[in-house]
């Protein structure tokens, strides 16, 4: 027995090491792709800001050019139109118009080009930030499977051979949508104080839902005639409290009672809109709120150091 329990501790501590490690390796990647990102960001804000008023600039310019452009071709074609038998110092300011025309059609390809080049940066600037978004949907993806192994793997493999060490710790397991069964039991013994109603409980006591009807069946007691039933019309961020429905839950059992299926029916909301059933979460119990992942290595860190002390305790003892 005592061999068994010394290979579960060791099979507890390599598990334990592997996560830390793995999930501080995420956490680090995470930090360093959003610090990336929320820099970029300022960065391209910045560079966005004044790519604007540049382009705003170049436009003004660009247009006040041709319209000088079209001036001068206007005044050019009404003096082609003189006389061509004037002397050549008469045809003076016909070239020197001609010779503007030139220099205006210069500046406006060079202007041209620059819109084009600032137009470039712009699009690099947005192809930048696209990749950014791209690489920050793939590390929350990373970090959801990460949360998803420690509910699914590791953080059960602890709970099921050292659930001793767990005893008052804040970092744990929650399921999300599940109603808390001590309401119940609170107002079945004081509704049926004389009948021992909560040793009538049997396996039924559970519910079950039904998304194509949108309802919620509670089976209490044997001694129904029929399941109460809670019918909710419309899901939204907070329970309609005017449900009639509700109201009887709330009437006959209590506000424990009506308290544990409103939050449950806002959890089932908040953490499984589609599939309406109850799921596991990384959980705060003390704060009552969602673990960050930082929480929970911290936690896993603490419960590997202690797994660590009660072997080298062994160790001295033998």
């Amino acid at each position: 027995m005592l061999l068994e329990i010394r290979r579960q501790n060791d099979e507890a501590s390599a598990a334990l090491s592997r996560v830390v490690a793995q999930k501080q390796k995420l956490q680090q990647s995470y930090g360093q792709v959003m610090r990336k990102l929320h820099l970029n960001e300022s960065e391209m804000a910045k560079m966005r800001c004044s790519l604007n008023l540049q382009l705003r600039n170049f436009g003004m310019q660009n247009t006040s050019l041709r319209q000088e452009l079209a001036s001068m071709q206007e005044e050019l074609a009404t003096l082609a139109k003189q006389d061509k038998k004037q002397s050549q110092g008469d045809l003076e300011p016909i070239n020197l118009l001609v010779e503007k025309d030139k220099l205006k059609n210069q500046e406006i390809e060079e202007l041209s080009s620059k819109l084009a080049e600032k137009i470039d940066e712009v699009q690099d600037m947005e192809a930048l930030n696209q990749a950014l978004i791209v690489r920050e949907h793939i590390s929350n993806e990373e970090l959801q499977d990460a949360r998803k192994e420690l509910i699914s793997t590791h953080l059960a493999l602890v709970i099921q051979v050292l659930p001793t060490l767990l005893d008052g710790q804040s970092i744990g397991v929650k399921r999300m949508g599940e109603i808390d069964v001590d309401p119940f039991k609170v107002a079945c013994l004081r509704k049926f104080s004389g009948t021992n109603g909560w040793s009538m409980l049997t396996s039924n006591n559970k519910y079950i839902f039904d998304s194509s009807s949108v309802s919620i069946t509670f089976i209490l007691l044997r001694m129904w005639k029929a399941p109460l039933q809670v019918y909710v019309l419309a899901m939204q961020e907070v329970i309609d409290e005017q449900d009639s429905k509700l109201k009887e839950l709330r009437s006959q059992w209590g506000e424990g009672v009506y308290n544990a299926v409103a939050n449950a029916l806002l959890e089932l909301n908040e953490y499984n809109p589609s599939g309406r059933y109850a799921v596991s979460e990384l959980w705060n119990f003390k704060e009552g709120r969602k673990a960050s992942l930082k929480e929970v290595i911290q936690c896993l860190a603490q419960l590997l150091k202690t797994l660590n002390s009660a072997k080298r305790r062994r160790r001295v003892s033998t």
